[in-house]
């Protein structure tokens, strides 16, 4: 049974977010730290494998949109861990990323700047898939990329307050480097 608590009212303001997504690649994963249902700040490291690196992505902050969408039927009700956000930008690189990992299980890290750590989306046996939308038109050129479960849980997006995750090195600043020298 949960613990009942009285919840005080907090500030409704959107807390501001890095524009840096950290992307790990499910199977770069060695090891989780313990989380239940009923736990919801991560306080140990998760472990990559042996030289494995998180992907860096830089957004466009204002439009990260995490959510915990509820579904099922009464007797089974869970949520879907989801993150949305923008990627300006149509290039060779950005395309070939988002061609590559298409439908591609992830872990999710989005940093909250108000230093309360950084949000994870996605877990153990339940990562989020990626499914980017592009756009290149008369009003944009960007991508829309969404990361969310296919399954859904008792686990909400978690705060992660473990170890940082070491990122792959940025691509040139010509942008000639590719996907494959490091971040998006």
């Amino acid at each position: 049974m949960a613990v009942k608590v009285s919840l005080r009212k907090s500030s409704g303001a959107p807390k501001p977010k890095s524009g840096v997504i950290q992307l790990v690649h499910y199977d770069d994963i060695e090891t989780f730290p313990a989380r239940t249902d009923k736990d919801i700040v991560v306080t140990g490291d998760i472990k990559l494998k042996v030289g494995a690196k998180a992907i860096a992505i830089e957004v466009t902050a204002s439009t990260i949109d995490i959510s915990n969408p509820p579904e099922g039927d009464p007797d089974g009700e869970g949520v879907k861990q989801t993150i949305v956000f923008e990627h300006p930008g149509v290039n060779v690189d950005t395309e070939l990323f988002f061609q590559n990992y298409l439908g591609e299980p992830f872990l999710v890290l989005a940093d909250e700047c108000s230093g309360d750590g950084s949000r994870v989306v996605g877990w153990s046996c339940n990562p989020v898939y990626l499914s980017p939308a592009g756009q290149d038109n008369s009003t944009g050129a960007k991508t829309v990329v969404t990361f969310a479960q296919r399954l859904h849980s008792r686990k909400r997006v978690g705060f992660y307050k473990g170890a940082a995750i070491p990122n792959e090195e940025w691509n040139d600043a010509s942008g000639s480097a590719g996907s494959a020298g490091g971040g998006v």
